[in-house]
């Protein structure tokens, strides 16, 4: 998995824990798979052989997205559980469980699965377990640890790997996680030395980020790559060949 990936995974498996404090060690044998693909027949999938969870349309909102691992994580629990699974209670009880954790955890409000009109989880869940609004949402500590994000470290990289950040591969970002919000805000201000404050973003850790980077591309511009250079623009930057591109 890429670091992307292990982060979602890590999120999940926080989940996981929270609503499965006695056994949630039973659950974290499985992967995660981002897919840049857009297809209209599903959001995802879960290989049971691989024990894979693939994840396609990243242009659907974060919320979803996490609703649909949800999803996923639930049938890879049935399957740990009774070695087969389907969409009937059994399913939709684990579903139900780590939506609920989420919610308290803020990585979701309550009646964002009434928004998901593209999938059919808020018809199995309130099937089972009736008005959103009625479901009772457990009490979760306060998790503190935020993860500080360089969207762009390219003229400082070394500084950024000599105070501990990572690079990500998928969102082209450097990372890295601190205990506490203010931890967080104190690395920003010394990374300020280097960048302006816009540059640098304070997440929950525990917080799903799907972060969508747009690139701008000038073909035929290889003559005038310096004074795209000074624009920002990466000649043959980012994997695209023979064109200026600029994030």
């Amino acid at each position: 998995m890429s670091k992307d990936e292990g982060l979602i995974k890590g999120t999940l498996d926080t989940v996981l824990k929270y609503a499965y404090p006695d056994n949630y060690k039973n659950y974290l044998s499985y992967f995660i798979r981002i897919r840049p693909k857009e297809l209209a027949s599903k959001h995802a999938h879960y290989k049971r052989q691989e024990r894979l969870i693939e994840i396609f349309n990243l242009s659907r909102e974060p919320r979803f997205l996490l609703i649909t691992c949800l999803h996923e994580v639930a049938h890879h629990v049935e399957y740990e559980d009774t070695r087969t699974s389907g969409h009937e209670k059994p399913f939709y009880e684990r579903l139900q469980k780590l939506y609920v954790t989420a919610v308290a955890m803020n990585l979701l409000q309550l009646t964002d699965v009434l928004d998901e009109v593209d999938a059919g989880d808020s018809r199995g869940l309130q099937r089972y377990f009736g008005e959103v609004s009625n479901w009772e949402i457990p009490e979760i500590e306060d998790i503190q640890r935020r993860m500080v994000i360089v969207k762009d470290g390219r003229l400082f990289k070394n500084q950024l790997k000599e105070r501990g950040f990572h690079w990500f591969t998928v969102s082209h970002t450097w990372q890295k996680e601190v205990a506490t919000q203010t931890l967080a805000e104190q690395e920003v201000q010394v990374l300020l030395r280097y960048a302006s404050k816009d540059n640098f973003l304070i997440r929950p850790v525990i917080s799903p980020t799907f972060l969508s980077y747009y690139y701008i591309g000038i073909e035929n511009g290889y003559e005038f790559r310096y004074g795209l250079r000074e624009l920002g623009y990466l000649w043959e930057g980012y994997g695209v060949k023979k064109c200026g591109s600029k994030k």
